[in-house]
């Protein structure tokens, strides 16, 4: 993976696994200081040694973002342990698959708070350091979810669908600062949380993997100040077998959503 020369401190939440450490080592290796964070120290610790072994920096910090006071934390302890970022992405997630009626009130409460409460207080501690330092790129790891309506969905696609409009609105309100804002949505990747692929009757080699929207993050993060992206993108399988729609419905047992 190349890019142009990235510099700067790069937060990526959600960097133990999956997507996030796939972003991690992508932001790494172009040049920027990568702070990782989620709740768990060994896997974090895992992924800043894997960026040590390539050459790269990387600084660990672990937090429960959905805990109160988190995501602030985050931001702040960073601007004083190695500077303003210059870009924060935020891949942390959760999804909880239940029809309305079924879905217990903590599963949305969740979902509603990693999903979109935490992004938001991101933005809200990052944007003042990214303003005055007159640029940075916000990258919000969104859903294809978003496109369709799907039974089953309805606090992960509510959530997702509000991190779209968040990040429309971080990228007009912030155009003129220099700073970008974009949420890249993925369609089904090829992760330890995500289904089986086997199970479902769909080939491994059709998924996206981390590494995929990993280089669409790096793309939107080192496109020239004069190019606004997004701030909406869609990234999917190319066959319709790896679909969400086809996903969602294998994987729940719905016919009719």
């Amino acid at each position: 993976m190349s890019a142009a020369g990235l510099s700067g401190v790069a937060v990526v939440t959600g960097a133990s696994s999956g997507i996030g450490a796939a972003v991690a080592r992508a932001l790494a290796d172009a040049g920027a200081h990568v702070v990782l964070v989620a709740r768990r120290i060994e896997p974090l610790s895992r992924v800043a040694e894997e960026v040590h072994a390539r050459g790269g920096r990387a600084s660990v910090l672990a937090a429960d973002l959905a805990a109160e006071g988190e995501p602030e934390r985050v931001v702040a302890q960073t601007v004083e342990l190695f500077g303003a970022p210059t870009a924060l992405v935020h891949c942390a997630g959760v999804v909880r698959l239940a029809q309305v009626h079924e879905l217990p009130p903590t599963h949305w409460e969740l979902m509603i708070r990693l999903n979109l409460t935490v992004p938001y207080l991101l933005c809200h501690a990052a944007l003042p350091y990214m303003r005055k330092n007159g640029g940075g790129t916000i990258v919000h790891i969104g859903s294809s979810i978003t496109r369709e309506t799907l039974s089953h969905t309805a606090g992960y696609a509510v959530s997702k669908q509000g991190l779209n409009v968040l990040s429309e609105l971080v990228a007009l309100e912030n155009r003129d600062h220099g700073v970008r804002a974009v949420a890249i949505c993925p369609g089904w990747v090829r992760t330890e949380l995500a289904a089986d692929p086997d199970e479902l009757g769909v080939g491994a080699e059709e998924l996206l993997t981390p590494d995929d929207v990993a280089e669409t993050v790096l793309w939107a993060v080192t496109r020239p100040p004069r190019v606004s992206v997004g701030p909406v993108l869609h990234v999917s399988p190319t066959t319709s077998r790896a679909g969400t729609r086809a996903s969602i419905t294998r994987l729940t047992g719905d016919r009719e959503g």
